[in-house]
């Protein structure tokens, strides 16, 4: 499985996240997206990590929520995973 950047609007990663979690749990999508994490550094307000089982599947999903603007098609390293999470044993 992959990390992926997801953007939201602007100031509403709260919500999509509520919002993304509401679906993930209706829709059963805990193996297709089963980890999520929020960048704790204010220069990546708008950002979530997504770990992702299917790219253009979980894509599908993502769009259809509230408040998502974009998801990166190109995966993150691990490395990248750890500086933006800000856990250094993430990963």
């Amino acid at each position: 499985m992959n990390w992926y950047i997801l953007s939201t609007r602007p100031y509403k990663r709260d919500l999509f996240l509520k919002y993304l979690a509401q679906s993930i749990s209706e829709k059963k999508l805990q193996e297709l997206i089963p980890l999520m994490i929020t960048p704790q550094d204010a220069v990546y307000q708008d950002m979530v990590l997504v770990q992702l089982k299917n790219f253009q599947e979980a894509r599908s999903y993502l769009q259809q929520i509230e408040y998502f603007q974009r998801l990166e098609p190109k995966p993150i390293s691990p490395e990248q995973v750890r500086r933006m999470s800000g856990d250094s044993d993430f990963v």
